[in-house]
């Protein structure tokens, strides 16, 4: 499948290299949509380009950031970042495409980490880190997190290292990507091999195991070398053997060459034990060099040849040594208590800006209502005044009078406790209770009498109903009506439009039905 893509491919850039008229920029987004599969045919799209041949400072950001990525996916690095910081540089001042600057940022963090620039590194990756929760793109959640995992397992931090590849391994399955997130289990279980937690690494290999015949490469060679570690600690020396071989068919790995060393000595020969165990000296893994140096000096003791022994022992103490300054040999540790601090400044800040916008709402607040309070008994006594003028048209004085009282009334019932306790149960999604309603009820009784008269006066209506009368005449929304109630918002409306036609024996939709009740 992947060879026949590969053909197309090749088919697409020569047809693109006999057409002056096809842009630059249609190959960079074909690279960009594959890169995440298939990295080699992404490399081969970006061959024919480079950076004199692209026309804008768009493409030439896309072209670094896409052969940086291709780059890092072929297992590679570079020992200089102008590429990739051009491409951070572009997306962070151009600002409209924050999948790309986090890419960016992540690949610049892994070329300055390779350059030993690790307090650079640290910050690049955290600012990706907080760029991802909002991205939610798995495949970059993947990268990253994978890469975090790698940087804190160079810095012995265990702990951190699993919290990480179970974020990349959570983010692989999202993605749906079965190689993916087998490479990440393969990292957890020899994280757990190497901490010695039996269980954890055989509850890691059992999940990987019915992945191995979707897996090639290098990705299948340390499954299966990890598997005969599983098979070893089960006891199957002989299906142990068999996968340590086949992993060494695909890929050399220090660690099946230890294992096999070990199996060697199990089956008494010593001597292929003795050269496996010597050519792990020079593994990249510290742990690895440590086990095997103590197996050969366990074995030479044996022989009674102290003179090797002595000399693995000096070496071995030399290894302990570099282990203890190696614990944190990046300061990725400090790092991370530094940026903790930081996030924590800048959390607290965050929360003081808060407080004090909050005190100025409240203060306007308090303003507001003291105008709103003035401008009230202003109002209020120039309608006195009014009436006292108009003293010859008693008619229109006791109308107005009347519009008052009523006026009063919604006041008096608005400013009751128990409003204020069912708008703030509607705001906080909470039901109103039986004492909630009868409170409701008797400050009708007391306010607005009349209209609960005329309620009352209706036999069929039920306490529901009641209740969602007596909301929609305080202006209640239906969607408060419904949470007090109780009930969905559908549920109200089709209630409302019922109460039409029993309480005003009319036909209509349910705002009529409110328009009719606020005018009782």
């Amino acid at each position: 499948m992947q060879k026949t893509f590969s053909i197309i491919i090749m088919i697409s850039l020569f047809l693109a290299g006999c057409s002056h008229e096809q842009p630059c920029q249609d190959s960079l987004l074909q690279a960009e949509r594959i890169i995440d599969q298939y990295p080699d045919s992404a490399m081969l799209l970006l061959a024919p380009l480079n950076t004199d041949s692209l026309a804008t400072t768009q493409d030439s950001a896309l072209y670094g950031l896409l052969f940086t990525e291709a780059i890092h996916r072929k297992g590679l690095t570079f020992n200089n970042d102008t590429l990739i910081a051009q491409s951070e540089n572009y997306y962070r001042n151009v600002g409209n495409n924050d999948c790309r600057l986090a890419r960016s940022l992540l690949h610049h963090a892994i070329v300055r980490y390779s350059q030993q620039s690790y307090a650079e590194a640290f910050a690049l990756i955290k600012e990706a880190e907080e760029m991802a929760a909002q991205l939610g793109d798995p495949a970059f959640c993947y990268e990253l997190y994978a890469v975090l995992g790698d940087m804190y397992d160079n810095a012995y931090d265990k702990t951190a290292t699993l919290h990480y590849y179970q974020r990349s391994l959570d983010a692989a399955r999202q993605a749906h990507n079965d190689q993916w997130a087998a490479r990440m289990l393969n990292n957890m279980a020899t994280t757990f091999d190497q901490l010695e937690e039996r269980d954890s690494f055989m509850y890691y290999m059992q999940q990987v195991e019915p992945l191995l015949p979707k897996l090639d490469g290098v990705i299948r060679a340390v499954a299966l070398c990890n598997m005969g570690s599983y098979q070893l600690k089960e006891g199957d020396t002989i299906a142990a053997k068999q996968s340590l071989i086949q992993a060494l068919k695909l890929t050399y790995l220090d660690k099946a060459n230890y294992l096999l060393a070990n199996i060697a000595k199990g089956e008494g020969d010593f001597n292929r034990a003795t050269n496996l165990w010597y050519q792990t000296l020079q593994a990249e893994e510290l742990d690895l060099q440590i086990k095997a140096h103590e197996q050969l000096i366990r074995h030479f003791s044996q022989q009674q040849d102290f003179r090797r022994s002595s000399e693995l022992s000096q070496r071995l103490n030399d290894l302990y040594r570099r282990s203890s300054e190696l614990s944190d040999r990046t300061g990725i540790h400090g790092m991370q208590q530094q940026y903790e601090r930081a996030q924590a400044e800048q959390r607290q800040y965050r929360l003081v800006i808060i407080l004090l916008g909050i005190a100025s709402l409240l203060l306007l607040l308090l303003l507001s209502l003291s105008y709103y309070h003035r401008w009230r008994i202003r109002r209020y006594n120039q309608l006195v005044s009014d009436i006292s003028i108009q003293l010859t048209d008693m008619e229109q004085l006791r109308q107005k009078l009347n519009q008052q009282q009523q006026a009063d009334q919604q006041q008096q019932l608005l400013a009751a406790d128990i409003i204020a306790r069912l708008r703030t149960l509607a705001q906080r999604g909470q039901p109103a209770s039986e004492a909630d309603w009868t409170a409701l009820v008797e400050a009708y009784r007391q306010h607005c009498p009349q209209f609960l008269t005329m309620l009352s006066s209706i036999n069929s209506l039920q306490s529901r109903e009641l209740n969602v009368c007596l909301l929609i005449r305080l202006r209640f929304q239906p969607s408060e009506v419904a949470v007090l109630t109780a009930s969905s918002p559908q549920s109200v409306t089709n209630l409302r439009v019922r109460l039409l036609q029993k309480v005003f024996h009319l036909q209509g939709g349910a705002r009529d039905f409110d328009e009719h009740l606020r005018e009782c």
